[in-house]
Formats: structure tokens, C-alpha cells, sequence
């Protein structure tokens, strides 16, 4: 059974909008170590991995929040009780494909909600029922990664979340 190491790290970031003319633009890095792996496939390296920070998206406020959240670059598929599988990708200097699997739950004011999500292209837009203070995405369960076997060094996969 063959292994490889890499350091991998989630980049999560947020781009809100909050008008036509202004943006808030906030980043956070969840750090998921070095990590090991097993083959799959002779050509893609699979890892579990719980991110540090279960909370992956964040947005509080007192003015109206959003309808939907837009993640870039994803794929979505329903997953159990309530929550989605989303797959962010992310292009690699070899021509490879690096991915991410996340199983993601919603939260509005402090309570789980049926995640909705639809495909629009290349990205997942996320319906938000009515908030009055809080959203947040988050995942208690382990992300899986997979790498192409010939990939070596740092990785950096981003979330990007936009509303």
C-alpha cells in the first residue's frame, strides 16, 4: 500500500456585498496539517481530515441578510439529515485536479435548517430562508481530500463563499 505526505490547508474566504459600490471581503486559513494518505485507484491520493474551525462561513448583521449564498467553483449533492455534500476543485500547476468534500449544514439564527442547494454552472447557489441575525455553514464531519498521486508539496483549496 503506497502513501504520500502533503500539508494541505482550506482557504476559506467571504466576499460580501453589501452594496454596488462596496464589498467586505473577509479570509480565514484552517490549517489541516500534513497529512497522509492512501492510494486509490493507481492516480488519486484520499484523506480524512476534520478542519480545526467547524464553522466555515460566517455572516452576522443588522441590516437584511442574504437570500442565497453562492460558492464558487463547487458541486453539491444532498446528502442525510438536512445537510449537502459540497466539492469545491481546485486547478493544480500539473494540470491535476486537487478536491475537497464537505458535508455542510446550514444555520440560521442558531438553528440547523434543510440545506437547499441548486447547481447554477460552475457554482452552488444555497437558498437562505429569512434570517434575522446569523448565517452560518458548517461541518462536524471529517472533510475528504483527494490529490492527484503525483502532486507533492503545499496545497491550498478555496472555499469561496459569496453573498
Amino acid at each position: 500500500m503506497k502513501k504520500t505526505m502533503m500539508a494541505a490547508t482550506l482557504v476559506l474566504s467571504a466576499l460580501s456585498i453589501q452594496s454596488a459600490l462596496a464589498a467586505e471581503y473577509s479570509e480565514k486559513m484552517q490549517y489541516l496539517g500534513v497529512v497522509n494518505g492512501q492510494v486509490s485507484g493507481n492516480s488519486v491520493v484520499k484523506v480524512i481530515r476534520t478542519p480545526p474551525d467547524p464553522v466555515l462561513y460566517r455572516l452576522g448583521s443588522n441590516n437584511p441578510l442574504p437570500a442565497e449564498l453562492i460558492i464558487r467553483h463547487a458541486e453539491s449533492r444532498p446528502a442525510t439529515g438536512g445537510l449537502a455534500s459540497i466539492t469545491v476543485k481546485q486547478a493544480l500547476p500539473d494540470n491535476g485536479e486537487a478536491r475537497i468534500t464537505l458535508k455542510t449544514a446550514l444555520m440560521v439564527d442558531g438553528k440547523k435548517v434543510a440545506l437547499s442547494a441548486r447547481q447554477q454552472g460552475e457554482d452552488v447557489v444555497i437558498t437562505v430562508p429569512e434570517a434575522q441575525k446569523l448565517i452560518e455553514l458548517r461541518t462536524d464531519t471529517p472533510a475528504e481530500l483527494e490529490v492527484p498521486i503525483s502532486h507533492r508539496g503545499n496545497l491550498q483549496i478555496a472555499l469561496q463563499v459569496e453573498d
